[in-house]
């Protein structure tokens, strides 16, 4: 049984700044999760949310494993993500 994947408008608008080639990796890394995303994600200290690195930019994820939703929380580089 696969997760369904849901977007919040931050992360939608933040995918949108990155460049082309490094926006579909992420989105095709967050797709490519929804079997088991678990497996490629790991969960950050100190918070309910888990991160998904792909290359530079890491993907803050909220998994709801009642409702088995992936919501992508927001999505920006390593070295911006963590300062907010």
């Amino acid at each position: 049984m696969s997760w369904e994947v849901i977007w919040s408008e931050k992360s939608v608008k933040q995918l949108e700044k990155i460049d082309k080639k490094n926006a579909k990796k992420i989105y095709e890394l967050v797709l490519d999760s929804i079997e088991d995303p678990f497996r490629a994600v790991m969960k950050l200290t100190n918070s309910p949310f888990y991160r998904l690195r792909v290359g530079n930019y890491r993907v803050i994820l909220d998994l709801q494993q009642g409702k088995m939703i992936i919501f992508v929380v927001e999505t920006d580089h390593r070295g911006k993500i963590y300062k907010k």
